[in-house]
């Protein structure tokens, strides 16, 4: 009895911040969220049968520490139970949300791996966040004595924190984390810098949070937001923090700590509340994760000597708001010298306004163990069937033998899919195949200092940039702001070491050209030590046809491009004269007349690849197959035996050029395959 009250009065605060689109029951649906309609919500409630074995259960309403972990007598915190489990045994979550900083260093076995999941039918959260703040807002705010219009202080201290981060607990969508009170104070919403002093004026950037740091109070305010253009969302949800629940975190909060756990599998939950991280892989072993949601905060996964992984049917959805620009959440000062708000450099006219509320969604970094071997690096992944969205950043692939397939890759305020090595040392083996990339400022971006050996093999993608992002904030002259994509491959920075060997195959790439945009820059920035292949690709370009890029004349570099279609869909657009010709007789194709004496594009197409259905419209859901009179057809070269294709036509058939042969079955990306390509 106690039980199944304690239960209800469970349900009933989770009802207050359950999104409208999750399906626990049926009076969940029926919640109003007070906050903005969800743009990712929680996926539906899980009703995986229980595992066979040892089965242990922790429940966070009515269980006990001193229990002994049976259904009946469940144990109270994820961190105890993890400290009596062995390998082979279950761990089932009871519904409700663990305020937890959650540490696994479990030993599974092959055979017997360990499993921390959810129970059946069971809505469970892992919340790295300060509870009150969910719980009982209307406790944890008041109204700030000295402060602006809707702007509230927090009724407790909370000393000692470098900084705090949140989002709506009942819509996920992020709050920003003002380095400034008075931009947070602010009603103007306009970038602009000071006439005089060439500082930008206190600006206001959405609902958000400002930690003082010598009060140790956290203050709020959830102002509605007035951009003027109908294509920006505007924040119009609850102004009062008392009446709907908020994720606050401390900057140090990591909700899911993985530290040389091994054979651990997290199936069916939801992971929040992080700080700079959300979520640690270090030196994980044999781990998976199945149908977890993580919703990032400054990042969220970051693995170092993590391998093998399977990250399947599961999400890292970012904590950029929908109002959120990139102008206010890039750093304007940070040097060696002076870090603003903390130290000031004279004369300087830079200014940091907000914290980045997710910086990169996935992130793939060196290893710490013994750092004179090659291993432990991030190796042997399989990330399927998932979604990273809503970020400055995306993903990082970095490693050695990487799989990134069937997956959805949203709304990035930069680069989507960042292929370089993030340390001194290069990728090898990356697999990044039948993924669909959109609304983006930049699809695949690197910089050189990884390299120089190593391959990257980039294939049977749909890369569609029709749609802009969040680039500008509006200013005096251009209210309306801008929402832009720029390029699908951008290099940051020059050579170094140079960038891993880069093979573009059999893709489908839709985006705007800029300077050097032909074959939409996939041969900028090459090495003399390294190769690029850019073969059977589809660039359409949205506003003009893509100059040659600039090629090194003194030292040959491994260049091979050909077998490609090149459109331009803006019927105002004119096509250069001898456009292939020229490219034929470029200085690079020259350089590699040994290598490929054919030259480059000798058997690339000039015309429209007549897709089943194509606008440039933004707004309206393109088909990239292909029709029965489309040039594209056969065209394509005959791709090397050592290059990877899922969609490899008969022994010596000339392929149709870009990602959807004719009469090919759609493929599925996201969670589950929710979302059919085309």
């Amino acid at each position: 009895m106690c039980r199944t009250i304690r239960r209800l009065t469970l349900q009933g605060l989770l009802l207050l911040f359950l999104p409208a689109a999750d399906n626990t029951s049926a009076s969940a649906q029926s919640v109003k969220v007070q906050s903005h309609p969800p743009i990712r919500p929680m996926p539906p409630v899980s009703k995986r049968p229980m595992e066979k074995g040892a089965g242990y259960f922790v429940d966070v309403v009515s269980g006990d520490d001193d229990n002994a972990g049976s259904k009946t007598q469940p144990w109270k915190t994820i961190n105890y139970a993890l400290k009596q489990i062995k390998a082979g045994d279950t761990l089932y979550l009871r519904e409700g949300t663990y305020f937890e900083n959650v540490y696994c260093a479990v030993e599974g076995s092959k055979a017997k791996p360990i499993t921390i999941r959810a129970f059946p039918g069971e809505r469970v959260i892992i919340d790295g966040g300060i509870p009150e703040f969910q719980k009982e807002p209307a406790k944890a705010w008041q109204p700030s004595a000295k402060g602006v219009d809707g702007e509230y202080v927090s009724v407790k201290t909370y000393r000692n924190r470098r900084d705090v981060l949140g989002l709506f607990a009942d819509s996920h969508i992020g709050l920003q984390t003002y380095w400034h009170r008075k931009d947070l104070q602010s009603d103007n919403e306009l970038w602009e810098p000071d006439a005089k002093t060439g500082v930008v004026k206190p600006v206001y950037c959405g609902p958000g949070l400002w930690y003082n740091r010598e009060s140790g109070r956290i203050h709020c305010r959830l102002a509605h937001t007035r951009i003027k253009n109908a294509k920006v969302a505007n924040y119009r949800g609850e102004t009062d923090p008392r009446k709907l629940p908020l994720v606050v975190a401390p900057f140090k909060s990591t909700p899911l700590f993985v530290d040389r756990a091994k054979h651990v599998r997290f199936q069916d939950l939801v992971i929040r509340g992080g700080g700079f991280n959300t979520v640690v892989l270090q030196f994980g072993i044999h781990i998976e994760f199945d149908n977890v949601t993580v919703y990032c905060a400054t990042y969220g996964l970051r693995a170092r000597s993590t391998g093998p992984l399977r990250f399947a049917n599961s999400a890292l959805y970012g904590m950029i708001p929908p109002w959120g620009f990139r102008t206010e959440n890039s750093l304007y000062t940070y040097t060696p010298r002076f870090f603003d708000p903390f130290l000031k450099e004279p004369k300087s006219t830079g200014r940091n306004v907000a914290r980045l509320p997710t910086h990169a969604v996935l992130v793939t970094e060196g290893s710490y163990e013994f750092e004179v071997f090659h291993y432990p690096y991030n190796h042997d992944w399989e990330v399927v069937n998932s979604e990273f969205t809503d970020g400055h950043d995306g993903v990082y692939l970095a490693g050695r033998n990487m799989r990134f397939h069937h997956n959805l890759v949203e709304n990035f305020q930069d680069d989507a899919i960042y292929l370089s090595s993030p340390v001194p040392y290069y990728s090898d083996k990356i697999f990044i195949y039948q993924n669909l990339i959109r609304k983006s400022l930049i699809a695949f971006g690197c910089h050189s200092r990884g390299g120089p050996d190593g391959n990257i093999y980039i294939f049977r993608n749909i890369a569609d940039l029709r749609e802009g992002v969040n680039a500008s904030r509006p200013t005096p002259t251009n209210p309306k702001g801008k929402l832009a994509s720029y390029h699908i491959f951008l290099v940051h920075g020059r050579e170094l070491l140079g960038i891993e060997s880069l093979y573009f195959y059999q893709n489908t790439l839709v985006s705007n050209a800029f300077a050097g945009g032909y074959a939409h820059r996939t041969l900028v920035n090459t090495s003399s030590r390294t190769k690029r292949r850019v073969f059977n690709n589809i660039f359409v370009y949205l506003n003009q046809y893509g100059s040659l890029p600039p090629v090194p004349k003194k030292t040959p570099h491994d260049i091979q491009c050909d077998g490609n279609l090149h459109w331009c869909s803006n019927p105002k657009a004119i096509v250069p004269k001898n456009y292939l010709q020229r490219a034929r007789q470029s200085p690079g194709a020259k350089a590699n007349g040994k290598s490929y004496p054919a030259g480059w594009a000798a058997r690339s197409v000039l015309g429209d690849p007549q897709f089943l259905k194509f606008t440039s419209k933004e707004t309206v859901r393109n088909d990239y197959r292909l029709k029965k009179t489309s040039p594209a057809l056969g065209k394509g070269l005959v791709l090397p035996k050592d290059l990877e294709d899922p969609i490899r036509p008969r022994a010596g058939a000339r392929p149709d050029i870009g990602a959807l042969p004719l009469g090919h079955k759609p493929f599925r990306v996201g969670r589950n395959g929710r979302i059919s390509v085309p």
